[in-house]
């Protein structure tokens, strides 16, 4: 978030003594394994021939089977009877191993409860992770690799890759190849690259990273973000987001944007990009530059960032926040709420109950909800808000706000405040107020509900009800604060 429900982690790239510059030389017609470092094992598979490799693991001992000859390095021993077998132990408890198939179709499966790097040849490959952190690298081929548990790092070179990430957080790069990308369970982080890729997130909340390619990507279940961080727009990207909250971000961009979750093929994105933001995506935030942003139907967060933006809710209860810049935040049909930041912001709530908030201002803030232009927010600000907003959020300085002839909901935050219902049956709030200072509450005219303030013993307060009428005004002191009542009718909170 920013301004969201999300975090995004990456994983680790290359366990502690287990660095890939490059895969060793295999072995001219036969395979050779050995003990390195005491604690690893490396099996560089024979070449010219299809090995189908499989590593198993008991105690400080390692079994490798191929299905061609084997010779026994250092710290390993040929299995009696079986050429295309050998045992490795290590001195030391063992921490990892190394894999290097040939340069035909091979396949390696890891069979342990270790990690494994394994890198395939030039032929189309078959690798299969185990339960814990595994690093496999494709190559030219048209490989298939299965990274199973574990938080995994898999890449994939040139060809037509298919990659699984199975269970467990990993971190999933396509090559420059067209690659097929699945998830599966867990958090993952999905990197396409310059071939036109397709990237299935599956379940859990994952991350995508924009690439050069013209890319199809599905949230799948989760709450998924997609990351637009190509400064110059390079690549058509569709984004479907699936089940649950999903967002599209293009917050480094620094040219304009225009986006909107319509479903529409191409119409998203910088000019000429090309981009598609599925319906099923709820967030979109914008960059640097004057964007052009819209939700859609459902409920959304709209997040302009820096920049002149323009911000249409349209229907659903959506949450809009302008970021830095002269914005114009419309909320539509729905319970919206909006947030300017600083620049002179217009903020127009639209049908249904409708709120702006200065909740996290340290400075003085003045605002009514008259709908005239340019007289609200901090001194010089110059925001406005529209006479269809209904609620209004102080923040931590000594605000001066002021409802309509409407229903209206007032909450002054922290600080010492003054608040105006106006006419209408207002509630008002004094908030939590601060240490020796006075929220003054006047109701004025309706039958309204005004509160004390929450801070503290020293908080004081006056509640004024205003004009009286036949139900009259409901005035509640508040739970630590102390001041006085006047032209309360009730006092029955």
């Amino acid at each position: 978030m920013r301004n969201l429900p999300f975090a995004v982690a990456v994983v680790g790239l290359v366990t502690a003594g287990a660095t890939l510059a490059g895969s060793p030389a295999s072995a001219a017609g036969t395979g050779v394994a050995k003990v390195v470092d005491n604690t690893r094992v490396q099996f560089n598979a024979a070449s010219g021939k299809v090995n189908k490799i499989i590593v198993t693991r008991s105690g400080r001992t390692f079994t490798i089977d191929d299905t061609n000859p084997i010779k026994a390095g250092s710290g390993c021993k040929a299995v009696s009877g079986d050429r295309t077998k050998v045992r490795c132990t290590t001195p030391r408890n063992p921490t990892w191993f190394m894999v290097y198939p040939g340069d035909k179709n091979d396949s390696v499966a890891n069979r342990t409860d270790l990690g494994m790097t394994a890198r395939g040849g030039s032929g189309n490959n078959t690798i299969y992770g185990g339960p814990k952190h595994d690093e496999l690298y494709a190559d030219d081929g048209n490989d298939t690799i299965y990274g199973n548990g574990g938080a995994d790092y898999i890449f994939s070179a040139g060809g037509k890759d298919v990659i699984y990430g199975g269970d467990g957080e990993d971190t999933l790069k396509a090559g420059y190849g067209n690659d097929t990308i699945y998830g599966g369970a867990g958090f993952d982080r999905i990197e396409p690259d310059a071939g036109n890729d397709v990237a299935h997130g599956g379940t859990g909340d994952d991350y995508f990273e924009e690439s050069s390619g013209s890319d199809t990507l599905y949230g799948d279940s989760g709450m998924d973000e997609f990351h637009q961080n190509e400064i110059d727009g390079r690549g058509a990207q569709l984004m479907y987001g699936g089940a649950d909250y999903d967002r599209v971000e293009y917050w480094t961009r620094t040219k304009p944007v225009v986006a909107d979750a319509d479903g529409k093929r191409g119409d998203d994105g910088q000019q000429g990009e090309g981009d598609s933001i599925g319906a099923d995506v709820e967030g979109i935030s914008g960059g640097k530059g004057n964007d052009w942003i819209a939700g859609t139907t459902g409920d959304n967060y709209l997040a302009g960032n820096e920049g002149n933006d323009k911000i249409y809710g349209y229907s659903g209860d959506d949450q809009i926040d302008g970021g830095l810049g002269n914005d114009r935040l419309e909320g539509g049909n729905g319970k919206d709420s909006l947030r300017g930041d600083f620049g002179s912001d217009v903020m127009l709530g639209g049908a249904g109950v409708d709120d702006v908030t200065y909740y996290d201002r340290l400075v003085t803030v003045v605002a009514d909800l008259d709908g005239q232009s340019g007289d609200d927010g901090s001194q010089g600000e110059k925001d406005t808000i529209g006479a269809d907003v209904e609620i209004l959020w102080g923040g931590w300085g000594a605000d001066t706000l002021t409802g309509n002839a409407g229903d209206n909901h007032i909450d002054g935050g922290h600080g010492a405040d003054v608040i105006r219902g106006g006419a209408g049956n207002d509630t008002l709030d004094a908030g939590e107020g601060i240490a020796g200072g006075v929220d003054k509450v006047y109701g004025q005219a309706g039958d309204d509900v005004l509160r004390g303030g929450d801070y503290s013993e020293d908080d004081r307060f006056v509640l004024d009800g205003g004009e009286n009428t036949e139900v009259g005004d409901n005035c509640l002191p508040g739970t630590r604060g102390s001041g006085d009542l006047v032209g309360c009718e009730r006092s029955d909170g």
